[in-house]
């Protein structure tokens, strides 16, 4: 097994006015109002978190993995550049991150991630957040 089974990344479409029926899942919605994103729809989230990335920090979140948590993430604004190891297999992989990107990371995949510009996304994952399975790793680096 490697990243192309335990990285999953996909780009929400962009509907620029109320689809005909409704949208429950994997989708934005462009109204005047404003957007509509309903990104994840059913599941048994524990831990939801918002993160914000400030513009010229040049600062990384993340360098590390867990053994049991499994994370996904949605791009709200701006963009990201993630950094992502499967600590099995060694591959690596460097992806830019637009807004309105999903992405669901498994167990074992070391993640990074840093704005390119003011940006902010959105962490959901099953099991509730515990410090004990965060593990420091960086990468494509050496664990840090």
């Amino acid at each position: 097994m490697g990243l192309a089974e335990r990285l999953h990344i996909r780009r929400l479409p962009l509907l620029k006015a109320p689809p005909p029926t409704p949208v429950l899942d994997g989708v934005r919605i462009r109204m005047s109002a404003g957007e509509a994103a309903p990104v994840f729809n059913g599941g048994p989230w524990r831990f939801i978190a918002w993160l914000e990335f400030i513009d010229g920090t040049g600062e990384w979140r993340g360098n590390h993995y867990h053994e049991k948590k499994r994370e996904s993430f949605y791009v709200i604004r701006g963009a990201l550049l993630g950094r992502f190891q499967d600590l099995d297999t060694g591959e690596y992989q460097e992806h830019e991150l637009p807004e309105g990107t999903v992405l669901s990371i498994e167990p074992r995949v070391a993640h990074a991630f840093k704005g390119l510009g003011y940006s902010h996304c959105m962490e959901c994952s099953p099991l509730e957040f515990d410090a004990s399975d965060a593990y420091t790793h960086v990468p494509g680096g050496n664990s840090a």
